[in-house]
């Protein structure tokens, strides 16, 4: 494949910044580690959370999703491209990819930095359908075109969850929320593990062509957690709330199509997405591989006692 140098970040389209907040706040990770291991990167200009003063050796180009001409222009010269948006600007994919391949791109990194969307259950679950109508797209639109790709695997982001009061660990309230037995393996990661597998990819990408690659910093049950943050916080205790988890799913199915019938756009701020991605989460058969260990690129998995670390350093005491 040859040497890869230059990166384009694309982002969300900067009306839907507020309301898919996700992707700036992964975008910035990105950027940072391509800065960091001497890539060349640009970023779409219209994308206030990555173009703003706060990276200010980024090359900026304005695009324009819903031209092939404009993507094109922008991805001239470019060696890959790291899809760093919320997946409802997915539904673009089809003109990226040609753009991509007409413009002599290399490789492209897709819209995943989530849970396994390659599980051969993830369908089940509903809200993995822009990832998944993306990813067909994009292999249909480069096939024996010389353009790879590669989707990326995380997990949850745990150290960028938890301040947010999105996570089953509460620290303003001293609360972790158990889902059903509280053992299934999770595999976990703070959140600047996108840019650390990101290069890792570009790095090598000939290694991860055409695949998913899996990259978690930790595997734990939600007893695990507690447990940990039981020694962190001695003396003060954490409170536990039980809920169960087998209702989850027909419930969120049920919102989500309700959702549906409203013509619901931001499915991601959702309760149906809420109830159905913790289902997906805490199944206890490991239906929807949240726990993804067997897959995880060898070296990257750290032991309990580093994740010991980084909570101590998010529910510190005041």
């Amino acid at each position: 494949m040859g040497l890869i140098k230059n990166v384009m970040v694309l982002g969300p389209i900067v009306s839907q910044v507020d309301i898919f907040k996700a992707s700036g706040n992964v975008g910035k990770p990105i950027v940072s580690a391509l800065l960091r291991a001497d890539f060349a990167v640009t970023v779409n200009s219209s994308v206030s959370s990555l173009s703003d003063n706060f990276f200010s050796n980024v090359a900026k180009v304005s695009v324009d999703y819903n031209s092939v001409p404009s993507l094109k222009e922008a991805f001239k010269g470019q060696d890959a491209i790291v899809e760093a948006f919320n997946p409802n600007v997915s539904v673009y994919q089809d003109k990226i990819a040609k753009a991509a391949v007409e413009a002599g791109v290399k490789h492209i990194i897709t819209p995943d930095f989530s849970s396994d969307t390659f599980n051969e259950n993830a369908k089940e679950l509903l809200i993995f359908e822009p990832k998944q109508q993306a990813q067909r797209r994009l292999e249909e639109g480069t096939k024996n075109s010389g353009v790879s790709w590669t989707a990326i695997i995380t997990g949850p982001f745990f150290d960028w969850a938890i301040p947010r009061g999105i996570f089953w660990v509460d620290p303003k309230t001293r609360t972790v929320t158990v889902f059903g037995s509280g053992n299934q393996k999770v595999s976990m990661s703070n959140i600047d593990i996108v840019g650390r597998a990101t290069v890792a990819v570009l790095s090598k990408p000939d290694s991860f062509a055409n695949r998913p690659a899996y990259f978690a910093d930790y595997n734990v049950t939600t007893n695990e957690l507690s447990k940990i943050l039981e020694e962190i916080t001695k003396p003060n205790g954490w409170s536990v709330a039980l809920v169960p988890v087998a209702t989850l799913f027909a419930d969120g199915k049920q919102k989500w199509q309700e959702d549906s019938a409203k013509n619901v756009q931001d499915r991601l701020n959702s309760a149906a997405y809420q109830m159905l991605g913790t289902y997906g989460i805490f199944e206890e058969s490991n239906r929807y591989g949240a726990d993804f260990s067997d897959k995880i690129e060898k070296g990257w998995l750290r032991d309990l006692e580093h994740l010991k670390e980084d909570l101590s350093q998010i529910v510190k005491e005041d």
